[in-house]
């Protein structure tokens, strides 16, 4: 559900609400109330990713689907690290900074433990306690699964909490499982992913070096993209 925002130059300042107005009852005839949003200015500055692999004129040649399938594989490969950067990325330059580090994150109750539906349920009440949107949790894949294998007493899977029947459960590799004290902690990010801003200046591309290692009847391959991240509310976001 994120937005993909394409950006014209390699600095686009972009307004991020940090707090909202605030209405208030009048009898008639009296002057309104006054009561202003608070905006802060968010730079999206596309980051370059990039990757290269060599392959022999002899395979090229040879293989019947590498042609096509390594430019594939590239792609794949640099999908899922921009994947992984728009989450957990460390904002440490040239690194974009992913969700889990936005500093004006929505605070929960949750003080770690096992992956069950009373932690995705935790999420689910601090946004709207914030007066935010759940619209979609994203965790890694183990812990999805884990919480699909989910048993009830009796041994029988364990049913979703109707509260959570109509959020959007997503997981991906990008998440890492290796963190905290027993190197085995991960996180989980919920909230409203309408607010996730993607600039792309560059979209992934792959391009083929025919004369560069041909000394040594070799072919390039490079795959790059420019892109950075941005949330309009980093209030609609909580992190697990």
């Amino acid at each position: 559900g994120a937005r993909t925002v394409p950006l014209d130059s390699d600095q686009t300042v972009i307004a991020a609400v940090a707090s909202d107005p605030v209405p208030a009852w009048r009898v008639e005839n009296a002057a309104v109330n006054e009561s202003d949003p608070t905006f802060s200015a968010v730079t999206l500055a596309p980051k370059s990713i990039a990757v290269m692999v060599k392959a022999s004129v002899e395979i090229m040649q040879d293989s019947l689907n590498l042609e096509a399938e390594l430019p594939r594989i590239l792609a794949r490969a640099m999908a899922v690290e921009i994947d992984r950067a728009g989450l957990v990325g460390s904002g440490t330059a040239p690194e974009p900074k992913g969700i889990v580090n936005y500093t004006g994150l929505t605070s929960n109750t949750f003080a770690g433990g096992a992956i069950n539906y009373a932690a995705l349920l935790n999420a689910r009440g601090a946004l709207h306690g914030a007066n935010e949107r759940l619209g979609a949790i994203v965790m890694a894949s183990r812990d999805e699964n884990a919480l699909a294998g989910l048993v009830a007493s009796d041994g029988q899977p364990l049913v979703m909490p109707r509260a959570l029947e109509g959020v959007r459960m997503l997981h991906t590799t990008a998440i890492p499982t290796d963190g905290g004290a027993g190197s085995n902690e991960s996180q989980v990010i919920a909230g409203d992913f309408s607010q996730l801003m993607i600039g792309i200046r560059s979209t992934i591309r792959v391009e083929i070096l025919r004369e560069r290692f041909m000394d040594n009847l070799q072919f390039g391959l490079i795959a790059h993209a420019r892109v950075d991240f941005a949330a309009a509310r980093e209030g609609a976001f909580t992190v697990l």
